[in-house]
């Protein structure tokens, strides 16, 4: 085979493995375990596999777990308690005799239900208690006494916490820290998809320039052989072979270093898919079987602009940032109001046992009893003869400056800072897109030159190369017009990959940041959820007042 006829092989061979990288793309085999993978397939893959990615996602669940944790402060709380006490205490009243000790024994149980309303932050509370109590103190009327009551009591504040409460407060924090998690999810997504697609067209590129560089290194190899030819004729000076060997060996070196890099770029394209429980996938030969679209039309840059100030996902977690922000604003200017509270509440009491029969002066001798049952007890709570109700309000307020107030002036700030990132973010996003569009105009006009830069060079070597077969050049002459092809082709493997990877991004840049990029997030309020113990109202009822609470 001729060097000229090797060349236009050569030639040939590049061409294709710029233009769609036939002269690599491979049958899935077995025996070689190699994969024919598409671009589809790996976005596919790394949505479903990618570690990076998982992280993101399950910070979703964990947004999802904490909204339903905030939630659980408007949970009704049914509490109840069932005992026994006794106690023995000395006899301490001169009416007491000869006794030197009073014993009370005491059965009793409680029961009820209490919820946090979550609209206007009111609670309500309803209980049911009985108890029985022996004792044998002569001042005791019933031995033993069954009591039993019922009691339902409300508690509205308004003005502090009418419009906002911690429990509230937490809740709208959590739901917007939940927004803001899947935002930053949809985010990832989209960076890692765009990093697979970058890494697909990078791999495809390394390997269509090993071969380049092979054919390069086979057609510096056939120069030696037809030089070392025309030394032993006596028709070239052994210069000449030297000169041929010396660059057969820097071509080695350069498919040594295209072979790394092509190793390198595969890797990355496994790091970015692969199931890290399959430890075989680093032993799977990746073809990327997929053709890179050629130059298309202009991007409209003034539509993707405005298509990214309205969707892309950072500016989207930005604004929830504000909304954050501006709950928090919305809850400190409330607390701030002075603690207003309406409290009501209804208690029936009823009372049964054995009661004692007394004769005589106080405190008498008893004389007999009468008994009446746990459930005439129970009809005189639910007839209401013994009723005990209370309406009223509470009020408090802190004098001086209160915690609520510098909170205030904080969440002020933070707002501010808020809204001075969204524009931030909004400057950025328009300056990075317009960037993009013009990388994807310069790098499509670029294939164009490269194109007919290796055409030139093709051209070139196909004269030289004649020129040498006649004797009218040299060595040196053909070795640098095929180093001139060999960058020439390189030259537009590299526009093609810069065209590819900047529609990528174009793409990308529309619905997020590039990765490893600052987003100027907030940090999120509310990101643990704390435990907020539902109050039980009791009404409001003098200490010292009969009928007094439960």
């Amino acid at each position: 085979m001729t060097l000229k006829l090797m060349t236009r092989i050569v030639v040939a061979a590049a061409a294709g493995a710029v233009l769609n990288g036939s002269a690599y793309a491979q049958v899935v085999s077995s025996a070689t375990g190699e994969l024919e993978l598409t671009l589809e397939e790996a976005v596919r893959r790394a949505v479903d596999h990618n570690p990076d990615l998982a992280i993101v996602r399950l910070d979703t669940e964990i947004g999802a777990a904490q909204v339903a944790e905030s939630r659980g402060a408007f949970v009704p709380v049914f509490s109840t308690v069932a005992a026994r006490s006794s106690a023995v205490t000395p006899a301490s009243s001169l009416l007491a005799g000869d006794r030197r000790s009073v014993s009370v024994d005491d059965w009793f149980s409680s029961a009820g239900v209490r919820q946090r309303l979550p609209w206007g932050s009111g609670t309500w509370g309803v209980t049911w208690d009985t108890a029985r109590t022996a004792t044998d103190s002569l001042f005791s009327s019933f031995d033993p006494s069954l009591q039993s009551g019922f009691q339902v009591a409300f508690s509205q504040p308004l003005l502090k916490d009418r419009a906002m409460d911690s429990a509230r407060h937490q809740y709208v924090i959590a739901k917007q820290n939940q927004e803001s998690s899947e935002l930053q999810f949809r985010e990832s997504a989209v960076q890692t998809v765009a990093a697979v697609k970058e890494a697909y067209w990078t791999l495809k590129a390394a390997m269509a320039n090993v071969t380049v560089q092979q054919r390069s290194l086979d057609i510096a190899q056939e120069l030696v052989r037809q030089n070392r030819v025309r030394v032993q004729a006596g028709e070239a000076a052994p210069i000449d072979l030297v000169q041929a060997e010396a660059e057969v060996a820097q071509r080695r070196e350069a498919l040594i270093r295209a072979n790394a890099t092509a190793g390198d770029a595969e890797d990355r394209v496994r790091r970015l898919i692969m199931d890290p429980a399959d430890e075989t996938f680093w032993r799977v030969r990746l073809n990327p079987v997929d053709e890179p679209v050629g130059p298309g039309l202009v991007p409209d840059v003034d539509a993707a602009v405005a298509n990214a100030l309205k969707s892309r996902y950072d500016l989207a977690r930005a604004r929830t940032d504000l909304a954050t922000a501006a709950t928090d604003v919305e809850y400190f200017t409330n607390q701030k109001l002075p603690d207003l509270r309406f409290e009501t509440s209804y208690r029936g009491s009823g009372l049964g046992g054995t009661q004692l029969l007394r004769t005589g002066t106080f405190p008498g001798i008893v004389s007999g009893s009468q008994r009446t049952t746990l459930g005439d007890a129970v009809g005189q709570v639910l007839g209401g003869d013994y009723p005990a109700w209370s309406v009223g309000v509470t009020i408090s307020y802190p004098l001086g400056q209160s915690y609520e107030e510098a909170g205030l002036v904080r969440s002020e700030i933070a707002r501010r800072q808020a809204a001075h990132r969204v524009a931030s973010l909004q400057l950025d996003a328009a300056e990075s897109i317009r960037q993009a569009a013009r990388q994807v105009q310069s790098t499509s006009e670029r294939i164009g030159a490269a194109r007919a830069g290796a055409t030139f060079a093709e051209q070139r070597l196909d004269a030289e190369q004649r020129r040498y077969e006649v004797g009218l050049s040299t060595t040196f002459l053909v070795t640098q017009a095929q180093r001139d092809l060999v960058q020439a082709q390189v030259n537009l493997l590299q526009a093609m990959l810069d065209y590819q990877s900047s529609l990528v991004r174009f793409e990308a840049l529309q619905q997020a940041p590039p990765r490893g990029g600052s987003t100027m997030a907030i940090g999120l309020n509310g990101s643990s959820i704390v435990w907020l113990p539902t109050p039980a109202p009791s009404g409001l009822f003098r200490q010292s007042a009969g009928g007094g609470g439960p």
